[in-house]
């Protein structure tokens, strides 16, 4: 761990762009593969497109802690390596809007749900793993057990890597051959390779030997110590080949492998380690460029003078990486991970912003198959009670139960805090390794119970130079079945005795029609004792201590609000192309209180209370008033096919009203794939907002976008656009138009 942190304290300082996007995790079970989209914000899940099957997903999110008008950073993610889901790429956002588009080799079944809505968010998309039914065609002949084969020597550097299937080629003949493979492959005991084989084999169109694949996976699996999902395989084979030889052989497999399952369960044998040796390397690299002209003319009504500007205001070179390396031996499983980005701002007036990194995460994680987990290094955070996005430290987890009662065990540092004005997340500058603030905590994961319920309980304590930042205990449930995903968390402060979060969400999925639901109540931030520092200038973590923490706690609760968020919508299907949709948003956050300003004696590292502030001082700290009411009414329509073949047609209507403004936006996206290689897209957005003081905003911003996937594995992408905005109030009328640009390459390897 040491070693670790030392090489964290070697990085450069961090990037000054925001990455939304954290990473992408694929979770393997008997019956589905779950493909977790991890952000590094709330992310609230909206609606989705096709309702349940298609090759392009279209997610439509909102993030209600971050500035709507802000432009993302463009951010691709490649699927890690998994024989159960098509390879996919995902992308955010989902050209100008904040959502985010998955394409998939081939189609998929799924089903899409939201969990973890604390200080980040995960998007989980179910992928139904029971292939599409085969026709039952005649199967080559088959004498005796067909796992009967002759023996295949793996001669010195046999490869059972799955050959290409290239145009021209003859399908039966390939088919064929990658059964010899595959069988090669079971004899010389490389059970993860027969897999991989014999499922290529099942991917192709259907051929003489899809009978006989489908029953060899089985055995594959069952070799490889695999026995939920050989199970899983055996009883898809009996759905589509009900009859004949290989279906008694099948059953009297199927009933051996039941048998054993109730052994294990009934803890009469140990469940059989899984045979596996092998070592991957994956992950992507990538680099954009990101440029942008504005001209902007302001007129004074009065003096009917006019001012011109013409600058360029964007110049940035963002560059990433995302590897992996695994190795997996029987039931043991070791990884090392490395996530980083660098962003060389080229308009920069200082060397500290011109040139910034950042290591998102650096960890070694290790496993053994349910029996314990051990993870070590700046990992991803909000998890058991750590409401930070990553922390350094060390993460054990031992399984009481196999597959219902685990017991885990974390400590380190948080990852996301800095006094600077200038503040950039995830700074390097901004952490020592002397653990002024480190936390430690428990929690214990149960279920499923009764197939639907899980969920998590925990208790947290952080600490300050001595002083409590933050004592909690929290509880998640989870609820998934049967098209109705819910999602509940409570956090309870005991040091203040406050709550810090609430919530619940929910989707339920019925027969052509999706509901959404959510009630969200929190501090926002987290309420802990560093809160009050933020905004002193030249405050340090070293002016904490417990001769002044009655005073720093009083601040931090006055300078930290609370955020309330309603939300219902509803997504149906009208026919097998169109749906449409809408939800109604209630968001809230209070006023801060009154409170001097903290300051530092001259001189010294004393904090105390400026005597001589008021409620209007010149400080940071002043009171703030709330937000009041802000109702946000959206309406969506979305077509399939429409205008053309393979195009994605959306229209999205708002209208919101608050206190301080009302605002009107209307927006047409068309996505269209003109081959398997080739993505089209093109945006308009229109926007109208007018606010107390009487100031009438207009703007509309057209946007297209390219994509180019080539060699399957390299993506050219380039996108422009210009925003137009037109502002007019009594005495001033200003018009700005921006030209903005990007382009970028990016590497996915495995």
């Amino acid at each position: 761990m040491g070693g670790l942190l030392f090489l964290v304290a070697l990085t450069e300082p961090g990037s000054a762009s925001a990455q939304v996007l954290d990473r992408i995790e694929i979770v393997e079970t008997p019956g589905v593969a779950e493909i977790h989209i991890v952000f590094n914000a709330r992310a609230l899940y909206l609606r989705h497109t096709p309702s349940e099957k298609g090759d392009l997903i279209r997610i439509f999110l909102d993030f209600p802690d971050l500035d709507r008008s802000r432009r993302f950073a463009r951010e691709l993610a490649a699927s890690p390596p998994s024989d159960l889901v098509p390879k996919f790429q995902v992308t955010f956002p989902d050209q100008a809007t904040n959502g985010l588009s998955i394409k998939f080799e081939r189609p998929v079944r799924f089903r899409v749900s939201q969990r973890d809505i604390r200080s980040s968010s995960r998007i989980v998309i179910a992928v139904k793993l029971d292939k599409p039914g085969i026709p039952v065609v005649p199967p080559a002949e088959v004498k005796g057990s067909a796992v009967q084969k002759p023996p295949v020597a793996k001669g010195a550097g046999q490869s059972f890597d799955v050959p290409p299937f290239t145009p021209g080629m003859d399908i039966e003949r390939y088919a064929a051959d990658l059964m010899e493979l595959g069988r090669a492959a079971l004899t010389a005991e490389e059970g993860e390779k027969a897999v991989l084989i014999f499922n290529a084999a099942l991917n192709l169109p259907p051929t003489k030997q899809s009978r006989e694949a489908q029953e060899m996976i089985g055995v594959a699996r069952e070799g490889a110590g695999d026995i939920d999902k050989a199970k899983a395989e055996y009883e898809h084979y009996l759905k589509i080949y009900p009859d004949g030889e290989g279906a008694a052989r099948v059953r009297q497999r199927l009933a051996k492998v039941a048998d054993l399952k109730t052994a294990i369960a009934q803890g009469k044998v140990k469940k059989p380690a899984k045979k596996i040796d092998e070592t991957k390397v994956y992950g992507s690299v990538y680099e954009y460029y990101y440029g942008g002209y504005s001209q902007t003319k302001i007129t004074d009504k009065v003096s009917n003078a006019t001012t011109k500007f013409n600058n360029q205001d964007q110049s940035l070179l963002q560059s990433a990486f995302d590897i992996t390396g695994r190795y997996r031996k029987d039931e043991y499983d070791t990884k090392v991970v490395v996530r980083g980005t660098q962003t060389l701002d080229l308009l920069a007036n200082s060397d500290d912003r011109r040139n910034i990194s950042r290591l998102r995460a650096l960890y070694l994680e290790h496993s053994s198959q349910d029996s314990y987990f051990v993870r070590v290094g700046r990992q991803p955070g909000n998890t058991g009670g750590v409401l930070d996005f990553r922390f350094d430290g060390a993460w054990f987890r031992y399984t009481a139960v196999p597959q219902f009662l685990n017991v885990n065990l974390l400590a380190g540092q948080p990852r996301q805090f800095s006094l600077a004005s200038n503040y950039v997340p995830d700074d390097p500058r901004n952490f020592r390794a002397d653990f002024k603030r480190y936390f430690y905590g428990v929690n214990v994961d149960i279920g499923p119970v009764a197939k639907a319920w899980s969920g998590n309980t925990y208790f947290i304590n952080q600490m300050v130079n001595g002083v409590v930042d933050r004592r909690a205990v929290g509880t998640e449930l989870r609820y998934a079945e049967n098209g109705k995903n819910a999602f509940g968390l409570v956090d309870y402060d005991l040091s203040y005795n406050v709550l810090n979060v609430a919530m619940l969400n929910g989707t339920w999925v019925t027969e052509g029609t999706t509901f959404t639901f959510l009630a969200d109540h929190r501090r926002t931030p987290y309420l802990q004792t560093t809160n009050a520092l933020f905004g002193t200038p030249n405050a340090q973590l070293d002016h904490i201590n417990s001769t002044n923490a009655d005073l720093l706690r009083e601040q931090a609760k006055a300078v930290t609000a609370t955020s309330n968020l309603f939300l219902v919508g509803v997504l149906h299907a009208v026919s097998k192309d169109w749906q449409i949709g809408g939800d109604v948003r209630l968001n809230r956050i209070s006023g801060t209180g009154q409170t001097n300003c903290l300051v530092i004696l001259p001189g010294t590292s004393t904090l105390f209370l400026n005597p001589n502030a008021t409620s209007d001082a010149a400080c940071s700290l002043q009171a703030q008033p709330g937000s009041g009411n802000i109702y946000t009414y959206t309406a969506q329509a979305i077509g399939a096919n429409f205008p053309f073949e393979n195009t994605t047609f959306v229209a999205n209507a708002s209208y919101i009203t608050s206190p301080a403004y009302d605002g009107q936006s209307l927006s047409l996206n068309t996505l269209a794939r003109l081959t398997p290689q080739w993505q089209f897209d093109t945006f308009v957005l229109l926007y109208h907002q007018k606010d107390n003081l009487n100031v009438d905003l207009y703007r509309v911003t057209p946007t297209i976008r390219l994509d180019y996937r080539f060699f399957n594995s390299w993506t050219l992408e380039g996108s422009g656009g210009v925003e137009k905005t037109l502002s007019t109030s009594p005495s001033q009328k200003d018009s700005t138009t921006r030209e903005f640009f990007f382009l970028g390459l990016r590497w996915d390897f495995s």
